[in-house]
C-alpha cells in the first residue's frame, strides 16, 4: 500500500511538472489546425516557453507582417533541416506560411526529424487575415 502511494504521488508530481498540456482539443500532432483552433492554441500558450510560433515564409514575406512573437525561418532554404534542428524537439509548434503549402511542407520535414507536436495553420495567413485576426510588421 505504501509503494502504491508512493507511486502515485510521483505520479502527480511528474504530471504537473515540465509535461506540456494538451495543445489542441481534438487535434493530435502533426494535424492542421483551423484559425480559430491556432488562436485557441496561442493564447492557451501564450506564456510558455515551450510553445513557437514559426512562420516558414521567405524573410521579406515575415517582415511584410506576421503573427506576434513568431520566429522566422524559411522552409524553402537550402539549410531549414539544419535550423530546425537547433530547436527543441519536445516543444510544440504553430507553423504557418502564405496559404499553408509551404506550411505543410515544414510540418511534414519537422515530423521526419522527430518532433513532437507541430500544428499547420489552415489556409495560411491569408485565412488569418481573413477572419480579421491580427499580425504584426517589422518597423
Amino acid at each position: 500500500m505504501r509503494k502504491l502511494r508512493s507511486l502515485l504521488f510521483a505520479l502527480i508530481i511528474l504530471t504537473g511538472c515540465g509535461i506540456p498540456p494538451a495543445p489542441v482539443q481534438d487535434a493530435p500532432p502533426f494535424s492542421i489546425v483551423s484559425p480559430a483552433q491556432a488562436a485557441a492554441l496561442i493564447e492557451s500558450h501564450a506564456k510558455a516557453a515551450h510553445f513557437t510560433i514559426l512562420d516558414v515564409r521567405r524573410a521579406e514575406e515575415f517582415a511584410s507582417g506576421h503573427l506576434k512573437n513568431a520566429v522566422q525561418i524559411d522552409v524553402t532554404a537550402a539549410d531549414f533541416a539544419d535550423r530546425i534542428e537547433t530547436l527543441n524537439k519536445a516543444d510544440i509548434y504553430l507553423v504557418y506560411c502564405r496559404g499553408g503549402v509551404r506550411s505543410a511542407r515544414a510540418m511534414g520535414i519537422m515530423k521526419d526529424h522527430s518532433f513532437a507536436a507541430v500544428y499547420n495553420l489552415e489556409g495560411g495567413l491569408l485565412k488569418w487575415q481573413s477572419e480579421n485576426r491580427p499580425v504584426v510588421k517589422d518597423e
